[in-house]
Formats: C-alpha cells, structure tokens, sequence
C-alpha cells in the first residue's frame, strides 16, 4: 500500500468537511415531484368539461328551479375522484428514497464515527461491510474480499468483485467482504442521481378511454354555443319567458354533455384498483387498469422479475472422489472461510454440519485470483475457484472430459466452481499449490420466480408477446427463458457493443443481454413505434428510463423505491401471477365502459339532433332538464352502473371512438326521429295536447325508445338483463302513476284515448325499427364476428360464475 493511500485512508479533518459543507459538497438531494397539490386541483377542477357543465347549471340555477340543475353534481364527483386519486400518486412521489441507509460509517480526522447518509461530502472515507448499501460512487482504497450486487444499477446478476481502484456506485449492496473507498461522487452527482430524476417527473397514463371521452366533449364544446343561441332564439320565439326559454335552452344543450360518462369511467376504474388492491397490486393511477388490458408485448427483466436475484445451489458433482468426500470437504470450507463469499454461504446452507478439521494455512478469495483455497491438517488442500483458472493449473485438463462437462453446464446457462484438492499442507497467495487434481463441479443456477412459469404461459395463451432484457449475459437469460418456455426464447442478442436503432433487433429477437439502461429505453421505443402497447417490469433503478417510457410500468416488491415511484402498478407481495387477474379486470374495465359509452354517446347523439330540430323549427323544446333527468338516471346512469360489473375476458381492441360513433349515431337519430314525430302528432290539431302534455307524451316515447336502445347494447338480453329492464320499466311507470313523483317531474298526462294512440304509435315504431335495426345496429357497437354472449353476465369475481 503507498504513502498516499496511507494518508488517504485517515480520512478527512473536520476543517475540510466543514469546507465541503459551505461548497455544497454534500449527499443531500432534493425530494418531491414537480406538482403540487394546487397543480392537481387546478388540472382535475378546470376542465372542459366542468366549465360547461358549470355554466349550465349556473344559468339554471339563476332563472329556474334547482332541481332541474341536480346535473351539476356529477362534475363534483368526478373531481373529487381525480384530484384523491392523484394526490395519493402525488404522495407516492414525494417519499421517492432510492438509498435506505439510515446512518453511514466514515473516517475522519482518523476515527471511525457514524453520520447520516446526507452529511456525506465529497473526498469522505466510508467503510463498508457485508449487508452495507454504498451510500455514494467512490473509488476503493482498501478491500477484504469486497463484493458488491451491482443488479439494481445495471441488471447484472453477478456479484462484481471490487480491487483497489475499482468504482463503487451509490445504491449497491456489500455482499461479501469489507473495505473502505473515498467518495468521488455525492448527492445530485452519483450516477444513480441521473436515473432517480426521471422519476421525479409526473408523466400521466395514456388512455384510449380518455381520449376518445375528451374528443367527444371537444366536439361537444364547439356545437353548444351555436346549439345553445339557436335553440334560445326559437324558445323566446315561441312566446316563452325569458327564463322559461333559458331553462328550455338548458334542457337542450344539456343532454349533449355525457356527465355520466366521464363519472362512471372513473368510478369503474376506482373499483377496479380496489379489487386489485386485495390481491396485493397497487396501482398508483387508475388509467393503468385500462393500460395493461390493452397490452400485446410484456417486457420483462430476468433478475427480480424472472429469477429471484440470488443463486440456488443446483447439484455438487464429485470428480474422482467419493460424494461424501466432496461434500465433507465443501462444508469445511464454507465453515472456516472468514469471508466467504455468495457460494460459500449458500454451501454452507446447503450441505450438512461441517467436519471439525483443523486449518493450517488460508488464502481468502480475490478477484485478481478468481480462486481461494485452504488446507487442512491431515486432508490437504482444497481449491474452489473459476473452471478457467484452475483448469489450467491441472495439466492436460484444459480440454479434458472436465472441460467438456463445464462447457455442456455453462451452455444451458448454469454456474460452474471448480473444485480441486492436493496433498500439498500449505496454501499461498502468490500461487495455487502444485499437484492440483479436479475434485467436483459446483453447479449453481438462478432461483426462478416460483409463479414465473405459470404466468408466462398465460401471457402466451393471451397471444401477448413476451420480450426478456437484461443486463446480464444474453446466454444466461436465453437459458431462463427456456426453462419458464417463453416462445422464441432460443432468439438472443447481446446488445453490449450495438449502436444504431433496435427496430429490427427487436422484431427479429426474444432475448436481449448486455443491455444498458438507455437501451432498455430504446427497445421499449422500437416497439411502439412497430404499433404494439408496451408494458415493462422491473425492480431496479437501471429500468427507470423503460419504465417511464413503457405505456405501463410494473413494478416487483423487490424493487427500489425510485423504481416503485415511477411505476403505475406495484406488486406489493411479489407474485408474479397477479398480474393474469389485473388484466382481466383492466379487460372488464375498457369492455364495459365501451359498453356504457354506446348509452351516453347516443343521448348525446339524440339530445343534438333535439336541439337542431326545435332549433329551426321554433317549437317550444320537449323536455324540461328534469324530464331528461328522468329519462338518463333509469336508461343510462342505473343500468351504465350495472353493465360495468359484467365480466369480459376477450383481449382489448383499439379503435374504441370509432365503434361508439357507429353505433350510436343511427341509434341516437331513429331515438330523436320517433321521440319528435310523437311530440308532433300529440301537439297537432289532431291530438289537441297542451305544452305540458306534449312534454309527457315525448318523454315516455324517449324513454320507451331508450329502452329499446339498453336492450341492443345488452344483446343478446339474458334473464338477468330481461329482470333489470323490467324493474327499471316498473319505476318509470310508477312515476308516472304516482301523484307525487308525477308533480316532482313536472308531468302532465293528456286523456286516456290521446295517451293510448301516442303510445300505440310509439311501440310501433320499436317494433318495426327493432326488426330492421337491432343487427346491423349492434354490430357496428361489438365489430364483426364477435360474441356478445362472452361477457353477458354479471361478475361476482374475476373468475367466479356470473349471477345471471
């Protein structure tokens, strides 16, 4: 050791830390995400959809009667279900702690003495032992068998041996020995800070759900005003009041807005991230329900996510001794060696009591040897180290039956220590011992995830496509996903000396080895760019840049907590095969608000044509907002609340818009087509009616043919749903019957004869479009070639019977 790493290892003095303080040399970083909760209330309370929606009710409230503006209260709960949602995550980000260390060991001014992570400064001395998290990046002054587990940082499986001069990064683990390293990077300067910083960036979910819902509302927006004045003009026109006319304007433009739609996709997704929630999967937003539903390629990473990150002692292979001579000797070794290393401990595990044979001589394990061997009185020395080092100390076994064996062991992606024994009764470190003899291979495999195979075959039965990347050898990782039978596993490529774009790297392989974490980033890139929704698991910070750009991010229990900040979903118990039950309710999800979209978007459909009709016509408007109120809470808000419950387990499609715009124009023009022929008839000469009458007469026909439209988006109609429409049907008739709710609603029955034909006249018109309209109408919501009988129940569980 020099003179100046002698001075060095004293470590700094207090006039130099002191120094470093004022500099802001220090291991302090900043914590917390960009928004604030201000930020997330204004993004959740001033939107488009609110400000309509609270314009409406304002004017209602201001010139009518508040009943009519109970509307307003779905913008209320919509809110506040965004703005809980999103200041939870807000939390989640603000704790973000990739270093754990609660206190780190320093040497300064000669002492050894304990300080808080935070008041490391840069040139400080930090003493690490087995079990230590490296605070900061250093370089090593001194080592004792150091090890580290570099697997979070770069996805390195293998333990790295650390030499003098070697560099230590912030966020390993000590696994083996001690040692002692100065501190060249601290604070927002380590290189794991680079990576941490992206996941302080709060970056939303995307949601085809979503932003098929803003496009309709951004339609809605631009046809409300000239909606809105014409329809005013013709109510002042038909010699209404001026508040009667904006109360009749209201009604109009109301029904446009799908209030209930924006509500009840967030309800759906609030209770689906509480029934994953108890199976132990936090999802941070609830956009992620819908985004793993929609996912055809799963990225995953081998370590942590494939394997548990540590080795599994596979077989001990005796060469030339007796098994029991191999294992006597290995449990002697693992008990004697003062720092043993990662096999040493999973032998020592492994193998019985240890024979009490006495050491003479020993030579610790080092990187620079690859190798550590000990002799014992009596019984020799014993050599465990690489195959390569030894083997060519053992003369005419470099390319022997031993070497053939290692090479069958490593191709099928095992671990191999060689073991070797001699006669010789000391050990040093300047050599191995002469007279070596090969004693038995040291077989070694990675510990799979004991769900990870019965989760791959789901994926794989779900024509999801499986892509592993790791950062370890593209070998070792082939040979994991050989033995968890990912497809095309045998399709491997080491990206360590690649450059250029992955985009066909990626299509033509299924394993990915050497990858850094940028590459990961691009791989997830190359795939998005072929058209395919991507999500990606990981545990360590090396998969942030993937997981902030994968159109889902999965996060393992064992993950850092930088990792799990920037994940959407968290598996809180580390099961794997969670994951088949959150995509089968993210399916549930997506199918049934489609589903739910078809009733609100063809209310929109039929309230604009309403409000175009009288527009022009200058009638006086069929409804008051409280009929339509009526009319939307028993033919959409209650059975919308129903149909989300039913299950659906049929892979998610795109194109989600366009399907509710095929299906509910035609519906929502022939509903506003009947609805407004039966409020001409009943206000013509013919029939006589008053405007309160007529009122009445278009708000049973509407509600007659909004029935027959939930029976189209039910089909094909079960006893359960034939129950549902049934009761509902009940409710409006007794609203009708009952003087109470009668007056409540502001309906006005004509006589007996008129009311008769008007609803003769009505039922008609259902017949005959029901026996023209209901296929090709249906079809245009569920797509060509699909069963609408696959999720036609109501679900009581994932995978429970339906209560249908």
């Amino acid at each position: 050791m020099s003179t100046q790493t002698t001075e060095v290892l004293e470590g700094l003095t207090s006039e130099e830390v002191a120094a470093r303080e004022q500099q802001g040399k220090t291991n302090d970083v900043p914590e917390g995400g960009n928004r604030t909760v201000l930020d997330i209330v204004r993004a959740n309370v001033l939107t488009r959809f609110n400000a309509i929606i609270a314009v409406l009710a304002g004017v209602v409230l201001f010139v009518g009667s508040p009943v009519d503006a109970l509307f307003g209260g779905v913008m209320v709960l919509n809110s506040g279900i965004g703005v809980i949602q999103e200041v939870l995550s807000l939390r989640t980000l603000r704790k973000l702690r990739v270093l754990v260390v609660p206190t780190v060991t320093v040497q300064r001014d000669g002492q050894v003495i304990t300080i808080p992570r935070a008041a490391v400064v840069l040139d400080d001395v930090v003493v690490v032992n087995a079990g230590d998290q490296v605070p900061v990046d250093g370089d090593v002054l001194f080592e004792n068998g150091l090890e580290a587990d570099e697997s979070a940082l770069t996805g390195e499986a293998d333990h790295v041996a650390k030499d003098v001069g070697s560099r230590v990064l912030a966020g390993s683990v000590v696994v083996a020995g001690n040692g002692r390293f100065v501190a060249t990077a601290v604070g927002e300067d380590a290189w794991i800070q680079q990576l941490v910083a992206q996941a302080r960036v709060f970056a939303p979910t995307t949601s085809e759900l979503r932003r098929g819902v803003d496009t309709i509302l951004r339609v809605i927006a631009w046809a409300l005003i000239p909606l809105g004045g014409l329809l005013l003009a013709s109510q002042l026109r038909s010699n209404l009041s001026t508040a009667d006319a904006l109360v009749s304007a209201v009604a109009g433009v109301v029904g446009l807005v799908p209030q209930g739609l924006i509500l009840m996709v967030s309800i759906a997704m609030a209770a689906a991230v509480r029934r994953v929630g108890s199976q132990q999967v936090l999802i941070q937003e609830l956009q992620a329900v819908e985004g793993l539903a929609r996912i055809d390629v799963l990225c995953v990473d081998k370590t942590g996510t494939l394997t548990t990150g540590k080795l599994a002692l596979d077989e001990l292979k005796p060469i030339g001794v007796e098994p029991g001579v191999l294992d006597e000797a290995l449990a002697a070794l693992a008990a004697t060696e003062q720092s043993p290393t990662a096999p040493m401990v999973l032998l020592g595990a492994s193998l019985g009591a240890p024979p009490s044979w006495k050491v003479t001589s020993q030579v610790a394990f080092s990187s620079a040897r690859k190798w550590s061997a000990t002799a014992f009185e009596g019984h020799g020395a014993w050599v465990m180290g690489a195959p390569e080092v030894l083997l060519a100390a053992t003369p005419g076994s470099e390319s022997g039956p031993v070497r053939e064996q290692i090479d069958v062991l490593t191709a099928a992606g095992k671990r191999v220590l060689l073991v070797a024994n001699t006669s010789s009764a000391t050990v040093e470190e300047s050599a191995l011992p002469s007279g070596l003899e090969p004693a038995g291979l040291i077989v070694l495999r990675e510990d799979l995830r004991s769900d990870a195979a019965e989760t791959m075959r789901y994926f794989a039965q779900q024509h999801v496509t499986v892509k592993v990347i790791s950062g370890d050898s593209p070998r070792t990782v082939s040979a994991v996903a050989r033995q968890l039978e990912v497809p095309g596993a045998e399709r491997y490529v080491d990206l360590r000396d690649h450059s250029g774009p992955l985009d066909d790297v990626v299509r033509d392989n299924t394993v990915f080895g050497r990858v850094s974490p940028e590459q990961k980033r691009e791989l997830v890139e190359a795939l998005q760019r072929a058209g395919h929704v991507v999500a990606m698991t990981g545990d360590g910070v090396n998969d942030i840049p993937a997981l902030k750009k994968a159109d889902i991010g999965i996060a393992m229990d064992t993950a850092t907590p930088a990792t799990k900040a920037v994940a959407q979903l968290v598996l809180l118990d580390g099961r794997f095969d969670r994951l088949p039950h959150v995509v089968a309710e993210g399916r549930r999800v997506v199918a049934n608000m489609e589903r739910v979209s078809l009733l609100f978007v063809t209310k929109t459909v039929y309230a604009a044509v309403f409000a175009l009709v009288i527009g022009i016509s200058g009638a006086a408007f069929p409804f008051l907002p409280r009929h339509l109120s009526l009319v939307s809470e028993l033919t959409v808000g209650v059975p919308a609340f129903i149909l989300s419950f039913r299950r659906a387990t049929d892979p998610s499609r795109p194109g989600y818009l366009s399907r509710v715009v095929r299906f509910s124009i035609p519906a929502g023009m022939v509903t506003a087509a009947v609805t407004l022929v039966t409020y001409g008839v009943v206000r013509s000469p013919l029939m006589h009616a008053s405007l309160d009458e007529g009122r009445t007469a278009s708000t049973i026909a509407l509600a007659a043919m909004s029935f027959w439209v939930l029976s189209l988006v039910m089909s094909p109609v079960d006893a359960f749903d034939r129950r549902v429409i049934a009761a509902l049907l009940s409710v409006f008739v007794a609203v009708i019957a009952w003087g109470s709710a009668r007056r409540f609603y502001a309906l006005d029955l004509m006589n007996a004869r008129d009311a008769l034909v008007a609803a003769v006249a009505t039922l008609l018109s259902i017949v005959v479009l029901d026996r023209l309209l209901r296929r090709p109408v249906a079809a245009q919501a569920l797509g060509p070639g699909s069963d609408p009988g696959n999720d036609s129940r109501i679900d009581s569980g994932i995978d429970g019977a339906g209560s249908g």
